[in-house]
């Protein structure tokens, strides 16, 4: 895929970052409880308008993002196969590591036909639209409760632009002879990653409140993983010749993470921290839409007194004019 593919997965990287900046700035309306429960529990809580609140919230919309196309696009054998088949996409997995196993040249030959027959079958645009919705609508189910409600319509444009992009993107990888995969593993998964180290998301030109100091958390963690990793593997030895300089593979995205040390999150610990030291001020995740029972206590109250004064009246008429004995 050579240059292009960098400029593919980086664009596609950006529209991702963008969208979760762009749209999800303002949070009028809190999510829903089974919503919240779905959030890591290592997170500061990002229900909240403060500019820490709002950088921790993007990265965790970029994360769910990423995360669903590396499970629904780049991860399985055939993407417009879909949920419904799943068995078969095992299957074609299996046969392929088979092959591989016995010889990179065959399965490289066998995926390039298998691919490409399945790319240009009468139904293949169907069933790859029908897929790509699907994965649409999975994404937009998932982070809409973060984001302004008015801005559904252009979250689902910007959502749909963006997978069909990975899509695209991907089946022209799929294609090439040397093996492109992509990973990203859950946060706490480091075992394979010893020898990876995850850029870190930049927070320049923005101020956070002072929270504590990396000194003080100690050695950085992983709380997100952002972005995945998507790499093309060296080529292999039969297909080099001594003419040329030996293939080591390439890096077409490097992922990206959020770490426990990145200022928005020291920022929002300090943040909660000194609200729940400080009562006096109101927490604004507390305080985003809900309902005023209070006042919804007090209009029932007044409501219950009017209807038992006009059941008085009426019973009151109804006995001056029954017949005197």
């Amino acid at each position: 895929m050579g240059d292009s593919s960098l400029d593919s997965f980086r664009i596609l990287a950006k529209e991702i970052i963008d969208l979760s900046h762009e749209h999800f700035q303002n949070l009028p309306i809190a999510p829903p409880a089974e919503v919240l429960r779905n959030i890591p529990s290592n997170l500061p809580s990002f229900i909240d308008n403060t500019d820490s609140s709002r950088a921790i919230r993007a990265a965790y919309v970029t994360h769910i993002i990423s995360n669903t196309l590396c499970y629904r696009v780049f991860s399985p054998f055939l993407f417009s196969l879909g949920r419904r088949y799943d068995k078969a996409d095992s299957l074609f997995q299996a046969m392929s590591n088979e092959l591989r196993q016995k010889s990179h040249r065959r399965e490289a030959m066998w995926r390039q036909q298998t691919l490409y027959a399945a790319y240009t079958a009468s139904s293949a645009k169907k069933a790859t639209n029908a897929t790509a919705g699907a994965v649409v609508e999975e994404i937009v189910s998932q982070i809409k409760p973060f984001a302004d409600p008015r801005r559904k319509e252009l979250i689902t444009i910007a959502v749909t632009r963006i997978v069909k992009r990975a899509a695209e993107t991907w089946r022209y990888a799929r294609l090439e002879r040397e093996m492109i995969s992509a990973r990203m593993p859950a946060a706490e998964d480091v075992a394979d990653d010893e020898e990876v180290e995850w850029p870190a998301e930049s927070y320049e030109g923005k101020d956070y409140p002072k929270g504590p100091t990396p000194a003080d958390i100690g050695s950085a963690r992983v709380l997100l993983r952002l972005l995945p990793i998507i790499t093309r593997e060296p080529v292999h030895e039969v297909f080099q010749t001594d003419a040329n300089e030996p293939d080591t593979g390439s890096v077409y995205l490097s992922g990206l993470a959020l770490y426990s040390d990145a200022p928005p999150v020291l920022g929002r610990t300090h943040e909660i921290n000194s609200k729940s030291l400080n009562p006096s001020q109101i927490d604004a995740s507390s305080s985003l839409a809900q309902p005023d029972w209070g006042a919804y206590s007090g209009r029932r109250s007044s409501l219950d007194q009017v209807r038992r004064k006009l059941k008085e009246d009426r019973e009151s008429r109804s006995r001056s004019r029954s017949p005197q004995d």
